[in-house]
């Protein structure tokens, strides 16, 4: 799952969707769970932070919560672009009924 990365700067500034889009690339998490043979240490849950993975547990658990806030973000940022969408496809709509609909009728110009 794609996460964008977090800055460490408590300003906030306006971010563009291109570098939101190049920012979530650089997190990732990788939570996958394997069984594990009998004597074989269980692999830790890991998060890929610009290139880096790091355990979730070395995060600690300000890093931890930060992890969550973005996830949650990205889910209602692609909740948001699934509803801009679906306004789109409406608004589309729309506009192709009013031109079959404006066919039929006279310009006053």
């Amino acid at each position: 799952m794609s996460k964008p990365r977090a800055t460490g700067s408590a300003k906030s500034r306006a971010v563009s969707k291109s570098e939101v889009d190049k920012s979530a690339q650089e997190v990732t998490a990788n939570e996958s769970t394997s069984a594990v043979a009998v004597g074989e240490q269980a692999a830790q849950p890991t998060v890929t932070i610009d290139s880096k993975e790091y355990t979730l547990e070395s995060l600690g658990q300000q890093g931890r919560e930060q992890l969550q806030n973005l996830r949650v973000t990205d889910q209602e940022l692609q909740r948001l672009q699934d509803q801009l969408a679906i306004t789109q496809t409406a608004r589309n709509t729309y506009a192709r009924i009013l031109a079959e609909v404006t066919q039929s009728v006279t310009p006053v110009k």
